[in-house]
């Protein structure tokens, strides 16, 4: 018995080689174009493990607020919808040198306003009177926005976003602030959002008169 064996053209096989390749190319852009570079230095301070503490939640269950810290996304914090500026703060274990703060939304949110602090004032409203570091806007839900600045010595993480349904309450899944050895900057400017999000930042961070 013959067995028949397919003739490849040789110069039909190259050219589907070729193709095959060219199609692979923007999958694999599209799925590193969303990753969040962490240098392997950085250590993620806020987190329970490092001995990051949340101090202070301005609405929601407080004994629930550990799941905005504890390296589980599907874990969550909910604050109550009737919250206009949800507000949540976290106490390093020390004092230390920060670069980076990343948040990860588990619902629709308006932008998150960061605030770098040594001390903190019993009064939640005094952040009213202050200029945030930096802000990220356009959070999306289940992505990690990431925002890199100038190394910034700090005791507390303060964040703040502002409300974007009176319906629906923000539900946080993740908040990070990072800390390393030395600073290495990336990108040509003072801030950069990986995953979702863009970041604003102010220059100085000074009480508005």
């Amino acid at each position: 018995m013959r067995f028949l064996h397919p003739k490849w053209n040789p110069h039909l096989l190259a050219i589907s080689v070729i193709e095959l390749c060219l199609s692979c190319l923007p999958l694999r852009a599209t799925e590193t174009s969303n990753r969040v570079v962490v240098d392997a230095a950085d250590v993620d301070l806020a987190k329970a493990q490092s001995g990051g503490e949340i101090v202070f939640v301005s609405s929601g269950q407080r004994l629930a607020a550990f799941h905005a810290t504890d390296c589980d996304r599907r874990t969550t914090f909910q604050f109550f919808s009737s919250d206009p500026r949800p507000t949540l703060i976290v106490k390093l274990a020390e004092s230390k040198r920060l670069h980076r703060v990343s948040v990860v939304v588990g619902s629709e949110a308006g932008k998150v306003d960061v605030y770098l602090l040594d001390e903190i004032s019993s009064d939640p409203s005094n952040f009213d009177k202050m200029r945030p570091l930096v802000s990220i806007v356009d959070l999306a839900i289940g992505r990690e926005a990431v925002v890199d600045f100038a190394p910034q010595k700090a005791r507390y993480i303060t964040l703040r976003w502002t409300a974007k349904s009176d319906l629906s309450p923000l539900v946080v899944a993740e908040v990070s602030a990072f800390s390393t050895g030395g600073f290495r900057s990336i990108g040509s400017g003072p801030n950069r959002v990986g995953g979702a999000g863009r970041a604003t930042a102010d220059r100085e961070r000074e009480p508005i008169e």
